[in-house]
């Protein structure tokens, strides 16, 4: 199969395969005008009217205009749900129990819990499941160790979310104009992912977090941290390190040929990564990035976040991406990001080789190894146990 024809059929991220969608704020408390929920903040330009933010960054109004996406309330989600997890064809498991938190999750293994170690939030791919992070096949005695697995045996707790794909509400008739492929957009994961950082930080006040993204999942997580941001919960504080693998932060390869076309949430993610071949801010990306990618990494330096000042408390965030190179001719090899796409300002941003794709054919039979290589090659795993405080 040509990468034309996977590209024009897949939308993001490990992705293969709503019609009335919620309004509603997910965190507990309305949002605050000031945006730091009421600390010295000083605010940045304001292009359009945001305090301190970009066009569409306002959370003075609703959640649909605020973003330019319609957010679906928890309350009544349908991927808010552990329901028929313990039976589920893909990655069964027994949901994690954590104070307050509402939807799934999977708990790995403790090992003889370091605590002085941060606590990992995993946030897989999309159309997929916290098995992003694990051997394959799971049962197999000689398969490769991946990252949860990994983690786990160094003494880290690790903590998977699951926005449960197989529960998406779209027509799923075909990949054209409806959603075989059971893909999500940000209006699907964000809240969930929202009030799963949110529980955890509640549930381990005295600890320091990190996250791991991979594919569609680091910009559903800094969004999930923006939108916290702006509710006064002051998620940075709590985050020594911040990962994104294969992020589609500066646009994704499937915008031309799904945006504007597919009306379900397979359409819309593709429209609110934006064109990776020629990138505009979109209603999703311009708040989280900022005037010129100004706010790529909030709190790198321990005091700024979304154009505003003394708002971190002091705590200094670092940020880390990993992706697989470019090919010299300028082509992309990853296929759903770049180089370019996947770069944050001010982060230590790291590639892996054009051979350094998942060997475990896990996904699919192996389709989107170079795509996976990012969180499954051997390389990336060691890159990404090292910017945790991990062994590699």
């Amino acid at each position: 199969m040509s990468s034309k024809i996977i590209r024009s059929s897949i939308v993001f991220g490990c992705a293969l395969a709503a019609a009335t969608l919620g309004i509603g704020c997910l965190t507990s408390t309305p949002l605050e005008p000031c945006g730091d929920g009421g600390t010295s903040a000083t605010p940045g330009p304001t292009p359009s009217g945001g305090e301190g933010g970009v066009a569409g960054d306002d959370p003075t109004k609703n959640e649909a205009n605020k973003d330019g996406i319609t957010y679906r309330a928890l309350d009544g989600h349908p991927g808010c749900s552990t329901v028929g997890l313990d039976v589920r064809k893909a990655s069964a498991y027994v949901p994690a129990t954590i104070p307050g938190y509402k939807c799934a999750a999977k708990a790995y293994p403790l090992v003889a819990e370091d605590t002085t170690k941060p606590i990992v939030l995993l946030m897989h791919g999309n159309s997929s499941t916290p098995a992003d992070w694990e051997k394959f096949p799971v049962d197999a005695a000689d398969a490769l160790p991946m990252l949860a697995d990994r983690l786990s045996a160094q003494h880290f707790r690790v903590l998977a979310i699951d926005v449960r794909y197989d529960l998406t509400d779209d027509p799923k008739g075909d990949n054209k104009t409806e959603n075989a492929g059971q893909n999500f957009d940000h209006g699907w994961a964000v809240p969930i992912l929202e009030h799963f950082i949110e529980s955890v930080m509640k549930a381990f006040p005295d600890r320091q977090l990190a996250l791991v993204g991979f594919s569609v999942g680091p910009t559903m997580a800094r969004d999930a941290l923006r939108r916290l941001h702006r509710a006064g919960k002051k998620p940075f504080e709590h985050f020594s390190n911040l990962v994104f693998a294969a992020g589609a932060h500066h646009g994704v390869s499937s915008f031309r040929t799904l945006c504007g076309s597919n009306p379900t949430m397979r359409g819309k993610v593709a429209c609110e990564l934006g064109d990776r071949t020629t990138y505009m801010p979109t209603a999703l990306t311009g708040p989280i990035n900022g005037p010129d990618g100004a706010w790529e990494t909030p709190c790198l330096d321990g005091d700024g976040a979304f154009g505003q000042h003394g708002v971190c408390g002091g705590h200094k965030v670092a940020y880390t991406t990993v992706v697989m190179k470019d090919v010299m001719q300028g082509t992309y090899q990853d296929e759903f990001v770049s180089e370019g796409s996947s770069a944050l300002k001010g982060a230590n941003n790291q590639t892996v080789s054009l051979t350094d794709n998942d060997l475990s054919n896990y996904f699919y039979n192996g389709i989107f190894k170079n795509h996976m290589g990012s969180i499954r090659s051997e390389a990336a795993l060691k890159i990404i146990v090292k910017a945790l405080g991990g062994a590699q």
